[in-house]
């Protein structure tokens, strides 16, 4: 299951690269940065905690990915929510780097992860269109997975499965349902 989880997250940037590329979609490097940069920070946690999340690998490549293209490709802004986020990374990494406890660290990112994703929110509700719906559909798809996946169902090894889960919903709710039921 873990396996399957983080294939199908990492194959769903694929459409999502797609609509970058012809225009459909236009990410913002600097959510895409903090996306990239915490969920590394929440894997190399994860690891130190024995926690594994194939979901996470995938999700870790494909933000990277996605932050080099919304170089080129995105709108570049730094809304309120942006500073919040990279606040509470750097607060994840203190309260780590000071504790020793990586868990802090996971706790910290995954809020940081669900605050940054709200600018994403906003641009779905308000222009669903500019959302690739495949790509959202699939590591939807992949969430599911990725909470059979859970083997111990605890902080360090759930969260993160748990609020990728949570993100994507909204968005599957904004992006794929809304559009459905409003056409």
């Amino acid at each position: 299951m873990n396996f399957i989880a983080g294939l199908l997250f990492f194959a769903a940037f694929l459409p999502y690269v797609f609509a970058i590329i012809s225009g459909e979609t236009t990410p913002s490097p600097v959510t895409w940065f903090i996306w990239a940069a915490v969920d590394t920070l929440v894997l190399v946690a994860m690891l130190r905690e024995k926690a594994r999340s194939g979901q996470l690998i995938g999700a870790v490549m494909g933000a990277w990915l996605i932050t080099i293209l919304a170089v080129f490709y995105g709108n570049p802004t730094m809304d309120p929510v942006e500073w919040i986020s990279i606040a509470g990374a750097v607060l994840g990494i203190t309260l780590w780097k000071y504790t020793g406890r990586a868990l802090l660290a996971i706790i910290c990112s995954n809020v940081v992860i669900f605050i940054g994703s709200f600018p994403t929110f906003a641009n779905a509700y308000v222009d669903p269109a500019t959302e690739d719906p495949v790509a959202w559909s699939i590591w939807f798809v992949s969430c599911i997975f990725a909470l059979f996946a859970v083997r111990k169902w605890d902080v360090a090894n759930a969260m993160q499965p748990v609020t990728f889960f949570v993100i994507e919903t909204i968005m599957v709710l904004l992006v794929v349902v809304r559009p459905l039921i409003t056409s």
